[in-house]
């Protein structure tokens, strides 16, 4: 018997599978919990899965929580390391709350 052949990933199987483990975070009807924290362990998988079909070792992308840039005045939910290397920062923002720092009213989006 041969080998059983997995289906290969793409980006759109990818963001299918996020989309859908989001949504079941969101939608749990037993409890809720703060919007934005629900974000962040589909979204480190979401990395990971995207990594590994852009050909990079496993391990090779690293995501470092919560890291505070004081020169900056701001702590980003997550530094984004390759190989060791920094390579970028990632900030999460709750589902429908948008982008533009000017509209932002909760204390928490000002803290440093």
């Amino acid at each position: 018997m041969g080998k059983l052949k997995l289906p290969e990933k793409t980006l759109a199987s990818a963001v299918s599978t996020y989309g859908a483990s989001i949504k079941s975070k969101l939608a749990n009807i037993a409890i809720s919990g703060a919007p934005e924290d629900q974000l962040r362990g589909p979204l480190e998988s979401l990395i990971r899965e995207l990594a590994e079909i852009e050909g990079l070792p496993a391990g090779a992308i690293g995501l470092v929580g919560e890291t505070t840039l004081s020169e900056l005045k701001t702590r980003p939910d997550f530094a984004v390391t390759v190989k060791n290397a920094l390579v970028g920062f990632i900030e999460v923002k709750a589902p429908g709350k948008g982008a533009d720092p000017r509209r932002f009213d909760d204390p928490h989006d000002k803290e440093q």
